[in-house]
Parts: structure tokens; sequence; C-alpha cells
């Protein structure tokens, strides 16, 4: 990919052609570990135009339109009445912000680290955790003991789950605020901008819930993802309150 940024670009990047050993192995996992659209208003479409980051993925979306001409979302929100995106399982996404892939290691490394058959170099094809398998899946690079790897491991998601639940919080309160506006006559548009806010609050809440490396993948990242989705829930809210 970086040879490819780095040249002409004449031509679209085509992994079948372009694609390192590396990149390889980190591409066939994100054939699925990916957010995608499938369903009956589109074909299957990856929100990739923009970028890999959470924002980049939501400004495709937000400039996709379905075949009646409405802004693309996935369902309404049956409380609210907001256009919600639902994330599906975005970790390759995620993994492209986060150290392991600025370091050139690719999801094979650890959920398929290479063994010894005999005289052969194989990738283990029992796909798994690497925290079942720390010998060959961290401590390749890693040269720390077990114990310690945990550790850290247990620290960073404890951390973001933490996180993810705050964000949870403050979506909640924007959505009891939301229905306290509408009970008390508050009209679609006039929540206009709560129910935005929502989407967004939703959007970036439920990339990190759908994701299934607890924010492991890319620490920072995921506890960015995750204040935007609080800051953005909590700006809806007053929105909502201060409808008269």
């Amino acid at each position: 990919i970086e040879r490819w940024r780095e040249s002409s670009q004449t031509n679209p990047y085509d992994p079948n052609e372009s694609a390192t050993q590396t990149e390889m192995r980190s591409f066939v996992c994100a054939q699925c570990h990916v957010e995608y659209y499938c369903g009956s208003e589109m074909t299957l479409e990856f929100p990739w135009s923009n970028g890999l980051k959470a924002e980049d993925l939501e400004k495709h979306w937000n400039e996709t339109y379905l075949p009646d001409g409405k802004r693309f979302f996935d369902y309404k929100h049956k409380e609210s009445g907001a256009e919600i995106l639902k994330v599906q399982h975005p970790e390759f996404e995620l993994w492209s912000q986060g150290i392991h892939a600025r370091s050139g290691v690719a999801c094979a490394d650890c959920h398929m680290p290479y063994q010894r058959d005999g005289a052969s170099k194989i990738s283990d094809h029992w796909v798994r955790s690497p925290l079942l398998n720390i010998n060959n899946a961290c401590q390749t690079c890693h040269h720390i003991n077990e114990e310690q790897i945990l550790k850290e491991v247990d620290i960073i998601q404890d951390r973001n789950y933490k996180l993810l639940k705050r964000g949870g919080e403050s979506l909640m309160a924007l959505l009891d605020a939301i229905q306290i506006a509408k009970d008390s006559g508050a009209t679609q548009n006039e929540l206009k901008e709560a129910l935005e806010f929502q989407r967004k609050a939703q959007w970036r809440l439920d990339y990190i819930a759908a994701e299934n490396s607890m924010g492991f993948h890319a620490p920072q990242e995921a506890a960015r993802i995750l204040g935007e989705a609080i800051d953005y829930a909590r700006q809806g809210q007053v929105k909502a309150m201060s409808i008269k």
C-alpha cells in the first residue's frame, strides 16, 4: 500500500496485484471482519471511500442514498425516531489505527501464528484469541512473561469497558431527554438536531461495542471514539432539554 501511495497512482490499488504477503495475511480477514452493508436496499458495500477511521466510514454512509432518495440508515430508533447507523464488526478498521498495524503485524500473526510442522513453517489454522496461545502469538515479539502480558491486556480492556459503559449511560440520558421533550409536545423537526446527535453518538458507541477486541486492537483510537460518543450524546441531551 505504501509503495502504491508513493507511486503515480495511475491505477486503483489492487490487492491481488500489489499487496505484500503480510498485507494479504490481514486482507483475507478483512473480507468479513469489517463494517459493511448487505441487505435488501443495496448490494454489498464497504464504506471505505474516505478512509478507514470511524468518522470516515460515517461520512461515507452520510453521503450514501437509498433507492428512494433518502439518506442511508439501517433502521429508525423505535423510541426517538432517529435514523440510526448499525455498525457490524469493524475489527479490520480499528486494527488499522493501532500500533500492531503500524508495526507491520498482520491479523494472522496473532490469531494464526506460525508453527512448525516437521520441516515446514505454516500458519496455525486454529483461529483463536492470542491470549489462548501467548507463547506463539505474543512472545515472539514481546519478550516478557505471560502473566505480565495478560495483566496489560486486562488493563486495556477494563478501561475500554468502563468508558463504553459511560458512553451507554450518556446515550440513555439523551434518549430520556428526547422522550421528555416529545411528551411535552416537541415535534420531530424541533428534535432534528438532538436526533442527529443521537445518530453520531450511537454510531461511535456501537462502533466500539460491536468490535470484538474490547478496545485492544487500537486502545487510544477506541478511547477517542468513545470520548466523542459521550460528547455527542451530552450535546444532544442539552439540545433536547433546551426545547421549549
